[in-house]
């Protein structure tokens, strides 16, 4: 952590939007290394929430495996350790209820298929993090009261140049996949691009949605402290400099390239390890002019992403010359022109089903299944063989998230009490009263984490 000449607001927290492979997680880290002290937080209230989350992370975790391990093999259960925390995965503001955050959470089973579930807690929750981020409804952070305070920050990419990295993006459970059951990456990113990019259906929906949040982000942009990736690439101290500055805190260009010699092309994102692509040390802006055809170019003329081009400062939208395509941009354009999606190397149906974007995409002519959304989750998109079998899970599941959001309002509402013996007795009635749910699953790492957090509470708070 950067410690400098500190302003009145580097105590604040930071709040981060920005669509996807926009350079979101590199601004982020960034953030992180300028920002607040450990273990800062808000109130007493939020740092019992904040001690008791990684044992609610834990128990919806064993009971999802529990839940699927009735039909399947626990080997073929898919399921990163990025989402295994209570707030691992994309999240945003509810829209339909303006009191929950939503979270989402992508789980897969070997040869039967993957579903995304939504997960609903009060958003409150959200300030367990010291860096609030999200991918999704800009303007929602800005008119919600619990997040004024935070200073906004947004991150920001050509959106060629993000098509381009979507195409040879290897998703979280798709690297669980590879890990248990491939071996090695190989050369699976240049034919998970091929594949999705001669897909125009697939390529029109990453399109669409591109434009949705280009469009809703541009309505509220001057609420936020803006950064484009390439910047941060081109000239990385110049443009930490930049970002120190917005968050009160004075830095030498040196402290700025340090900082950033140490988190320049790593891994960014914890336990999805094939988040990053190893094989390219550098970043280069301009990498997806050898990639997209004019048939991509077109569709994203066509979504009106030209304008916002313009409108963050990248160069028009112009067509190639197609004699100047590369080999790569060749099989693309000729697989288009026949209407054929380049499967080749993908026999493996486990890598096109898990690989395939469920989520940074609009609605698109491919099916999947939905179901209805409930109080607090939903299954979001599934592609899965075993219809019956994902209805009981959203069944079940409702009722793991609706004790999950009881335990976290009881917490909550201890803060209520002005006395502080009687703050004491209400934790130790919660800890009592719910013990049994979580020792109703007979596992002895998650009743050890429970008593290790209500320990840790006890030993912080009084």
């Amino acid at each position: 952590m950067i410690d400098e000449n500190s302003g009145s607001l580097s105590d604040a927290k930071s709040l981060v939007v920005g669509a996807p492979r926009t350079g979101f997680a590199l601004l982020l880290n960034i953030l992180g290394e300028l920002g607040r002290a450990p273990y800062q937080v808000d109130s007493e209230v939020q740092r019992a929430v904040n001690i008791l989350m990684p044992v609610l992370g834990e128990y919806l975790h064993t009971k999802i495996i529990a839940l699927l391990k009735k039909t399947y093999d626990g080997n073929d259960i898919i399921y990163n350790q990025t989402f295994r925390q209570l707030l691992g995965g994309p999240r945003w503001l509810d829209e339909v209820n303006s009191e929950q955050a939503c979270v989402r959470k992508y789980i897969g089973v070997k040869d039967v298929g993957d579903f995304t579930l939504l997960i609903y807690l009060p958003k409150k929750t959200l300030h367990y993090h010291d860096r609030i981020h999200s991918h999704y409804a800009p303007a929602r952070w800005i008119n919600a009261p619990e997040f004024t305070d935070c200073i906004p920050f947004a991150s920001m990419r050509n959106p060629l140049g993000a098509l381009y990295s979507a195409a040879f993006s290897i998703n979280a459970i798709t690297g669980e996949y590879i890990d248990r059951f491939v071996g090695d990456e190989g050369s699976l990113r240049d034919k998970f691009a091929l594949f999705r990019l001669s897909d125009a259906k697939m390529v029109g929906g990453l399109a669409s949605h591109a434009s949705s949040y280009l469009k809703a982000f541009c309505a509220v942009q001057e609420h936020f402290n803006l950064f484009r990736w390439e910047d941060i690439i081109q000239k990385p101290a110049q443009t930490i400099v930049g970002i120190a500055q917005c968050r009160g805190i004075s830095i030498s260009t040196n402290k700025a390239q340090a900082l950033w010699d140490g988190i320049a092309y790593k891994n960014l994102t914890g336990k999805h390890q094939y988040n990053f692509r190893k094989s390219r040390q550098i970043g280069t802006v301009d990498d997806w002019k050898y990639f997209l055809t004019n048939e991509h170019l077109e569709q994203m003329k066509g979504h009106g992403i030209d304008h916002y081009m313009a409108e963050f400062a990248y160069e028009p939208i112009t067509l190639f010359n197609e004699r100047d395509y590369t080999p790569f941009q060749r099989k693309v354009s000729r697989a288009l022109s026949k209407g054929e999606v380049l499967t080749n190397g993908l026999e493996d149906q486990n890598l096109q089903v898990f690989n395939w974007n469920k989520s940074n995409i609009a609605k698109t002519d491919h099916e999947f299944d939905r179901y209805p959304r409930k109080r607090f989750s939903c299954i979001e998109r599934a592609h899965f063989s075993d219809g019956e079998v994902l209805a009981h899970f959203s069944d079940e599941i409702e009722e793991v998230m609706s004790f999950i959001n009881h335990f976290i309002d009881d917490v909550y509402a201890v803060g209520n009490e002005p006395d502080l013996s009687t703050r004491r007795t209400r934790f130790v009635d919660i800890q009592n009263t719910h013990r049994d749910m979580f020792a109703g699953l007979n596992d002895k790492v998650l009743m050890d984490l429970y008593s290790q957090r209500f320990t840790l509470l006890f030993d912080a708070l009084f």
